[in-house]
């Protein structure tokens, strides 16, 4: 499957309005001419279409990818490929023309929550305000609700406190507060942070220990990347790719990449290139540069799968839109001396010059 299907549908939203999902045959009829080699990738956009996600996603303040991938799989049979895409499609769909969502009576529902003394009402206020979620972000409104709600015994909010004296957010920046805060609270928003904090050394020493002990509590996403490069880093490589696969289940796009290595090169685990090829696939769904130009080497090199040096080509073109620097120096290569392409100067140069933009700014 192919990944152009993404722009494939931001063109089609683009040139027709995002309202015309809401006229399925339309819009089937617009998707199929602007990608008619895409049938598989077509077909998979329309079923996700019909399951409701782009909708469930606008009422969705706290969005997970593999909620939205165990829908699919379970609403509309798709297998855990085919449901990957087709949330990835409308997650970057939905961040681009997605529309905000409005409380109209959030001022009745804050008064009533406050006379009702109903904390778990104010609480998801709270976090809307914070998020801009159905109402205009307001950071010092947040710090109002979550800070009484901490005072009432409610320290569910200790994150978004810690987070808004981080950063002077809706209150005048406090380091020692935030701190504070993060430590008050047992939960994986708080545990990622101060796990974070302690593996950049920002604010508090660097203490590789220190991080992964907080990082090991929480069950974040990015927490089991951090355990891992943690773990890779103290030459553990059976635990950090425990700790990768872990977010490799989760979706997370650089967990899926990691695993893909270590099983690719027998790393931590045993050989296995044809997982290892699947996990790649993953990664490239959820737009991982080097995942794409790895798959590109797979078919160059025959790998797992049949040398194939048109399918090589794509994936090493869509490695460098996707801004994988390695992918960009050899087609500047390739297009310079007419490998596997027609001699082309200008696209040469064009490559050789994003590739040492890339240098910058890594």
């Amino acid at each position: 499957m192919n990944i152009k299907i993404i722009q494939t549908l931001l063109d089609v939203f683009h040139y027709y309005g995002e309202s015309i999902r809401l006229d399925l045959e339309r819009f089937e009829n617009a998707l199929n001419d602007e990608a008619p080699d895409l049938v598989d990738e077509r077909y998979l956009v329309v079923q996700g279409l019909q399951s409701g996600i782009f909708e469930m996603m606008i009422f969705d303040d706290d969005y997970r990818r593999i909620k939205y991938i165990d829908y699919l799989k379970y609403v509309q049979n798709m297998n855990e490929e085919e449901a990957l895409l087709t949330t990835i499609v409308f997650e970057i769909c939905f961040q681009q023309y997605g529309y905000d969502f409005e409380i109209g009576n959030i001022d009745e529902l804050l008064q009533r929550a406050h006379e009702q003394d109903n904390l778990e009402e104010l609480y998801v206020i709270a976090r809307a305000y914070f998020k801009g979620f159905g109402v205009k972000q307001d950071y010092e409104k947040s710090f109002q609700l979550f800070q009484y709600l901490y005072g009432q015994g409610d320290d569910r909010g200790a994150y978004y406190l810690g987070y808004m004296y981080e950063y002077g957010y809706g209150i005048e920046q406090d380091i020692e507060k935030a701190m504070m805060y993060y430590s008050s609270h047992e939960d994986d928003q708080c545990f990622l942070r101060m796990g974070t904090l302690y593996m950049l050394g920002k604010y508090v020493e660097q203490d590789d220990e220190m991080a992964l002990e907080y990082l090991m509590k929480s069950h974040e996403q990015d927490a089991y990347l951090y355990s891992g490069i943690l773990l890779e880093k103290q030459h553990l490589y059976s635990d950090a790719f425990q700790a990768y696969l872990k977010g490799a289940q989760l979706f997370q796009k650089d967990c899926l990449y990691k695993v893909a290595i270590y099983l690719y090169k027998g790393i931590g685990t045993q050989l296995n290139q044809e997982e290892a090829y699947r996990y790649f696939r993953y990664a490239y769904y959820c737009l991982h540069g080097e995942s794409a130009y790895q798959l590109s080497m797979i078919f160059f090199d025959g790998v797992v799968v049949e040398k194939n040096i048109k399918q090589a080509l794509t994936f090493l073109t869509q490695a460098a839109k996707l801004s994988n620097q390695e992918a960009c120096f050899m087609l500047a290569r390739f297009y310079g001396e007419g490998l596997y392409v027609d001699k082309n100067f200008e696209l040469s140069r064009q490559y050789y010059q994003k590739a040492n933009e890339l240098s910058d700014i890594i």
